[in-house]
Formats: C-alpha cells, sequence, structure tokens
C-alpha cells in the first residue's frame, strides 16, 4: 500500500526519483518504512504475550487432576473407555487456531509464517511448563498419549476397545501439522514422543531411563537433565526412581 501510494503520489507527479538513492524523499520512504516494520513486529509480538496469557490461564483453571491421574480403579477404567481429548487440550487448540487464522488472506505468507512458528514455539513453551505442573499416573497417561506401545497396553482388551482415540499429544500435534511448518512440527514430534515416559510401567525401571538417557529419540531438543525433570512428574516417581538412578548413573553399585 506504501509503495502503491508512493508511486501514484510522488513518482508520477514527478516530485521524486525513485532511482535517486540521495533524494531525501526515498530516504525518508526507507526510514517510514523501517518504523512501520517495527510497530508491525511490537503489534504482533504483543498480540501473541496476550494469547500466551489465555493459553496459559487456561491449562491452569481447566485441566483437572484426575485428568491424568485417576484416583480410583473404577473410574481410570470409565476414562479409559471414554478416551480422548481433554477439555484444556480443545480448548487450547480451539483458541490458538481461530487467532492463526484471523492473518490467512491478509498478510504475505512469509509474515504469516513467522507468526505462526512463533506462536507454536510459545505454546510448546507453555505446554511443557504445564507438563510439568501435572502429577500423571500410568493409567492417566492414556489420555495424555495414543501409542500402546508396551505390554502392559498390548494385552488389556479395555484399551483396544476404543478404536478412535485422540490425546491431548496428538491432539495438539495434528493441529501444528495444519501448520505446514517442518522445524515448528519436531518440537511438537519431539514433545510427543516425551510423553512416552508416562506409559512405562513401573516394573520397567530400566527401559524407563534408557528413554530418559536416549537424545536422539527426542531429536536434540530435549536433553536428558530435562526428560528427567518431565520423569519426576510421574505419580509413582518416588517409588520407581532408586530403580531408574541406578539404571541410569550405577548408584549403588559397588566397585571391587
Amino acid at each position: 500500500m506504501l509503495d502503491v501510494f508512493y508511486e501514484q503520489e510522488m513518482v508520477a507527479s514527478r516530485l521524486t526519483d525513485r532511482n535517486d538513492f540521495l533524494d531525501p524523499a526515498v530516504k525518508e520512504k526507507k526510514k517510514f518504512e523501517q518504523m512501520l516494520d517495527e510497530r508491525v513486529a511490537a503489534g504482533l509480538n504483543k498480540g501473541i504475550e496476550v494469547l500466551m496469557a489465555e493459553v496459559e490461564f487456561v491449562c491452569a483453571t481447566t485441566q483437572k487432576a484426575e485428568d491424568f491421574n485417576p484416583d480410583a480403579a473404577a473410574t481410570k477404567m470409565a476414562d479409559v473407555m471414554d478416551i480422548g481429548p481433554s477439555e484444556t487440550a480443545r480448548n487450547i487448540v480451539d483458541i490458538v487456531s481461530s487467532h492463526t487464522k484471523m492473518l490467512v488472506g491478509s498478510t504475505e505468507k512469509n509474515l504469516l509464517d513467522v507468526f505462526n512458528q512463533e506462536v507454536g514455539l510459545r505454546t510448546f513453551t507453555a505446554l511443557c511448563k504445564h507438563l510439568k505442573r501435572q502429577r500423571i499416573s500410568v493409567a492417566g497417561s492414556i489420555k495424555l498419549i495414543r501409542y500402546f506401545s508396551f505390554p502392559f497396553y498390548l494385552h488389556c482388551d479395555l484399551f483396544s476397545s476404543s478404536q478412535n482415540l485422540q490425546s491431548d499429544m496428538n491432539h495438539y500435534f495434528t493441529y501444528i501439522e495444519t501448520l505446514k511448518n517442518q522445524n515448528l512440527l519436531e518440537y511438537f514430534i519431539a514433545l510427543r514422543e516425551l510423553a512416552q515416559i508416562y506409559l512405562v510401567d513401573a516394573s520397567d525401571a530400566k527401559e524407563l531411563a534408557t528413554i530418559i538417557a536416549d537424545g536422539d529419540r527426542f531429536h536434540g531438543i530435549f536433553r536428558a537433565e530435562e526428560v528427567y525433570e518431565f520423569a519426576e512428574r510421574r505419580a509413582d516417581w518416588y517409588q520407581i526412581r532408586p530403580k531408574v538412578e541406578r539404571a541410569m548413573y550405577g548408584i549403588g553399585c559397588g566397585v571391587m
């Protein structure tokens, strides 16, 4: 729009020469464009900050403790039978997607890609913080994760009867896929892999230790120390911690 005005009102009227870089009008145009870019960037950043504040508010006020840590055995089975994204996950995706869609068709693709990537990365950070505030049991992790790669689940008819399961992690992942940003998608692939640590049964402490220490599994996005912090949010962590640390660091081993 600025270029159109410049061409029609300034260049067409021969008030300035677009090829004369010493012309005061050309200099002022460049300064104005720079200032405009800075204001647009500041406005987008402020908008993202407000959006993330809303996301964190939803995380803090709508996620139920029993979503990922059912209390009674009967409640656990009922929750698993009707598995799906939690209310919090659905609300977050609805809120973020409604904001990213606002710019579609009304701004340049490059700016839209930058905006989407920044929103996606900040959402990823907010979800990591949120996950560290939860207490997650093995049974409760089913609402968090869709994949059933461990024997405990493979031999359970109750889980196999739920054909259309969609976990919170997959709900986020499915939305991020629509943004068509491969770099951003890597973060949510890593987040989905990270959630696997809550599926491991308490009897498989060695397997859990292997996952925690496997840096390649998370594409370099999470260090082993960070994965360990997430593992501490397991509901049974204080029971399995000695076995996990023994498998990881050899604590308790004697030297002959």
